[in-house]
């Protein structure tokens, strides 16, 4: 009797074993399904940046874009580098008087799992960056600086000074990112 409630006890243990690798299986395959659905094939940095209202000026490099959909809205991500001095002054024209962009305190190491990663653009996630990076949020509605008026959609921007004499300039925009 009790080398026959072993086997079942054995067989049982199997099969809720067997559940778990299978079920974290299926939810790891649709985390990557997930990460990797719904992103507009064809979009620019030059078409995003119309369609969100942020310049970027002729100096940047490295221009990057993509926009993801969802059920409830669209979210548009784009990054481009400039000289250190040319990112100061876009900031300033972007960044109403009396805003301050601050650093990021609270860096989420490796945690960021926003809906439109930057990853997907093979760039780092700006909310994982725990130096020489700031950052602020604007909305259409409240930013009338020579670069804001032409604002869209609210985005978080944030400014990276990845290495000396060079700044990474990221947006999200997320809701409003219409065609």
């Amino acid at each position: 009797m009790i080398i026959v409630l072993g086997v079942v006890f054995a067989a049982v243990a199997g099969g809720v074993a067997a559940v778990a690798l299978l079920a974290d299986r299926t939810l790891s395959e649709t985390a990557a399904k997930d990460k990797e659905c719904c992103w507009e094939k064809g979009v620019t940095p030059a078409g995003l940046s119309e369609r969100i209202g942020i310049r970027i000026p002729e100096k940047a490099t490295d221009p990057k874009a993509g926009v993801k959909s969802n059920s409830r809205y669209d979210t548009g991500i784009l990054a481009f580098t400039l000289p250190e001095d040319t990112a100061n002054d876009y900031l300033a024209r972007m960044v109403p008087e009396g805003t301050k962009m601050v650093a990021n305190i609270a860096p989420k190491h490796d945690a960021y799992k926003g809906d439109a990663p930057f990853t997907h653009l093979g760039l780092t996630e700006p909310e994982t960056i725990s130096s020489n990076l700031v950052r602020t949020a604007l909305c259409p509605e409240d930013t009338e600086t020579p670069e804001g008026k032409h604002l869209r959609s609210c985005v978080t921007i944030y400014a990276h000074g990845f290495e000396p004499g060079s700044t990474r300039i990221y947006v999200r925009s997320s809701g409003g990112v219409g065609q």
